[in-house]
């Protein structure tokens, strides 16, 4: 029996320590009167990209693009439609943001409430010893076209270390599976 203690003592203790390895700090801001209901179609635009990874921006963009899809919260403009718009109305087709007039044109051609935009603040592979694991950091904001007003905006970061894993050589989660997880969490500040 005292055997089954301490071994149950230590299983608590290293899912303690991988709760605690896996925490974040979320930032948000919703505005008061802001009803997620009244925002049928959004643009995802191209993220700024803070990182040293040269395709995070991009791949984050896809990954964002996809929860907002799979959580019904509202319906996206086509990458490819969002991307024609870019190139004949702005400069740089590969803009990160918007000026008031743009978004209002761009509301009305594309038949959007709201634009996202945003960063990605960290892309990167750390390593603790022989044990490595992703690191990803997310700003999202969300903007209505017609007052050019940011009505939702987060940040958060999230982290594939695990003490358990490192500890029993398991393999970290891939970045792909911590930017799911923090997009999903980053979005729950929405709602």
């Amino acid at each position: 029996m005292r055997h089954f203690l301490i071994k149950s003592r230590f299983f608590l203790f290293l899912a303690l320590l991988t709760a605690v390895g896996c925490s974040t700090t979320r930032h948000s801001f919703v505005e008061e009167s802001f009803d997620p209901g009244y925002v049928q179609m959004v643009a995802v635009l191209p993220l700024e990209n803070h990182s040293a990874e040269k395709f995070a921006a991009e791949r984050l963009r896809d990954v964002v693009t996809t929860e907002l899809l799979a959580r019904r919260l509202f319906k996206v403009v086509e990458k490819g439609d969002l991307r024609r718009f870019l190139r004949e109305e702005v400069a740089e087709a590969e803009t990160v943001s918007l000026d008031a007039s743009t978004a209002k044109r761009m509301g009305k051609a594309l038949n959007v409430d709201d634009y996202l935009a945003g960063s990605v603040d960290d892309y990167s592979e750390l390593r603790n010893g022989s044990y490595s694991y992703p690191q990803v950091a997310l700003t999202l904001r969300l903007v209505d076209v017609q007052t050019g007003r940011i009505i939702w905006q987060a940040s958060d970061s999230a982290r594939g270390y695990s003490t358990f894993g490192r500890i029993f050589g398991f393999a970290s989660p891939s970045v792909n599976e911590v930017s799911y997880r923090l997009v999903r969490d980053l979005l729950k500040s929405l709602r």
